[in-house]
């Protein structure tokens, strides 16, 4: 958007050199190879593309001088920026004379609106706006000018967004350092703070900052994820897994675009198949070949380490599948039967072009009764323990004469006799144990070998696969963030 009469002389200049451009192009000889044809083609498009939104710009502008345009009123607060600017040329006002009516300095106008206003306060915005008689559309309510940072995240809470979660997840580095900064006063970084963190916020739960600012807060859209009934204890509870699982959503469909060129591959649905073709080329059934092997198949695997909410996810979106492991603990086989688990859900109608699949926790009588939920744990043991799920678990019943409480002794004796993992068959044998509404997984817990970083695995992975470029720079924050460890 050209803002001044600097700008508009320069791109007048610019369309000039383009059109030239153009024409040297239009007049080179027409006997060339057919790959210097499609080249100059291209080069042509580009230009025209190019002057084309020069001259858009150049006409705006001239039509905002002009008078012709009247800007008097905004819908939205997402507009109030470039709303701004072309009011003030509508106006007839340079810079420099909206600067002498604010009581501010040229520099400042030049310094706010060269960046669209974002190091503004909330108040230095609505005083501007009132200066150049600009109203909200009917229906739009204006913030008031001392909302603070308490309510901001009073009013986030209040949708299931906690603080810390909200600062972690969604605040740019460099927009936190500019809170903390010495550049802006007090007041007018917590304004700039607000606005940009409200822009974030609502592109991920479709919220306009409007609503996120104004008089009540927004509400959740669960259905934009896939309905979800887990029986929670308290509707905070609900609210954030709610919250949660919009958030996941976005980022898993933030994956699928960065990976929209990986080839996709039929999903085998029986055990024997899939730890064949693991084994046949990657040599071992370790939780980084089995994940390598899931990405071969174009299934884009996201992992997330936040505490709570849910265990984990699947979504189908146009008929491309995208895995969501969500787990705290270090545990290799852990992280192993869980991927294998959802990989059996993806596999299930495979011609339905839309799956959303929520999975609540392993001790959930949600997951213990649901018949799908058993075939898919049922398949993951399976290829884990070449089809010996059964047998060993019985093993370890037989070892234990029936009695839970030496388990814990039973199961590393009989995965030593036997020559498996102890900790795969400890998982597998809390999954028996959880169809009979026994809660073992603390003990299976136990059992596990934590000496790596399953979770750094699959994120390293998932670095090297995504094309971030693809991404505009909110979103690859987002996702960025998503996969930030602890410390980071």
């Amino acid at each position: 958007m050209i803002k001044n009469e600097r700008q508009y002389r320069i791109t007048r200049a610019q369309i000039q050199k383009f059109e030239h451009a153009l024409e040297k192009v239009k007049k080179k000889p027409d006997k060339r190879r057919d790959v210097d044809a499609v080249l100059c083609r291209i080069e042509t498009d580009a230009l025209r593309s190019q002057l084309g939104d020069l001259r858009a710009q150049l006409r705006e502008y001239e039509e905002l001088r002009s008078g012709e345009v009247s800007i008097r009123k905004i819908q939205s607060l997402e507009e109030l920026p470039q709303t701004l600017v072309k009011a003030r040329i509508a106006s007839g006002l340079t810079q420099k004379k909206l600067a002498e009516r604010l009581g501010l300095k040229e520099q400042q106008i030049q310094r706010y609106e060269a960046t669209d206003y974002r190091t503004a306060s909330l108040a230095r915005l609505l005083e501007i706006a009132g200066a150049l008689r600009i109203r909200p559309w009917k229906g739009l309510s204006m913030p008031k000018t001392e909302f603070s940072l308490d309510s901001f995240f009073k009013r986030l809470q209040a949708t299931g967004l906690e603080h810390d979660f909200v600062v972690k997840r969604f605040a740019p580095p460099q927009l936190l350092a500019s809170l903390e900064s010495k550049g802006f006063k007090k007041d007018d970084k917590r304004a700039s703070f607000i606005l940009r963190m409200a822009e974030i916020i609502g592109r991920v739960f479709g919220w306009t900052t409007d609503s996120i600012l104004g008089r009540s807060a927004p509400k959740l859209n669960i259905a934009l994820a896939g309905e979800v009934d887990f029986k929670l204890p308290s509707r905070a509870e609900k609210l954030r897994l709610n919250a949660y699982i919009l958030y996941a959503h976005y980022l898993a469909l933030l994956v699928l675009e960065s990976t929209s060129v990986l080839p996709q591959a039929r999903i085998p649905t029986d055990y024997d198949q899939v730890r064949n073709a693991v084994l046949s080329k990657f040599k071992s059934m370790s939780f980084e070949n089995v994940l390598r092997y899931v990405w071969s198949l174009g299934i884009p695997v996201l992992p997330l380490n936040d505490p709570g909410a849910f265990h984990g996810a699947c979504w189908r979106v146009d008929g491309r599948n995208i895995i969501v492991l969500k787990q705290r603990t270090r545990s290799q086989a852990r992280w192993l039967f869980d991927l294998l688990h959802e990989l059996r859900h993806v596999a299930e109608d495979p011609d339905q072009p839309h799956l959303s699949l929520i999975e609540s926790s392993p001790t959930s009588e949600e997951r213990r009764k649901s018949a799908e939920e058993e075939a898919a744990s049922q398949f993951a043991g399976d290829v884990i323990l070449a089809g010996r799920a059964e047998e060993l678990a019985q093993l370890c019943v037989t070892e234990a004469k029936g009695r839970v409480e030496w388990l814990k002794r039973a199961v590393p004796e009989v995965a030593s006799r036997e020559k498996v993992a102890a900790d795969a068959l400890a998982n597998c044998m809390a999954f028996r144990l959880s169809l009979q509404g026994i809660n073992w997984w603390g003990t299976a817990e136990n059992l596990q070998l934590t000496d790596s970083e399953p979770w750094a695995i699959a994120r390293d992975l998932l670095l090297r696969h995504c094309a971030l470029e693809k991404l505009n720079e909110v979103d690859r924050n987002l996702l960025i963030l998503a996969l930030a460890d602890e410390e980071g």
